[in-house]
């Protein structure tokens, strides 16, 4: 198991995307983006943009059927699978 630590600035949080494939089913409960793996093969990318507007991957989690990820706070939820941090 591998921990990823950040420390985020706001200037940091507002050019973060996440991408979900799609391999992931989404519910919202209590205000929350709850995000539920379908495949074994699911994955979510995370990518920053830059000021000209390039997007560059970052990282590339993978994880197991029924795995469930929460997005909470500033967040903007684009279908099918994307959100973008502010």
């Amino acid at each position: 198991m591998s921990k990823l630590i950040r420390n985020f600035t706001v200037h940091d949080l507002k050019d973060e995307v996440l991408y979900f494939n799609h391999l992931w089913k989404r519910t919202f409960s209590n205000g929350r983006a709850i995000y539920t793996a379908t495949s074994n093969h699911s994955a979510i990318t995370l990518s920053n943009v830059t000021p000209r507007g390039k997007i560059i991957p970052q990282v590339v989690q993978r994880f197991k059927k029924g795995s469930r990820v929460v997005v909470i706070d500033t967040a903007v939820h684009l279908p099918p699978h994307t959100s973008k941090l502010l």
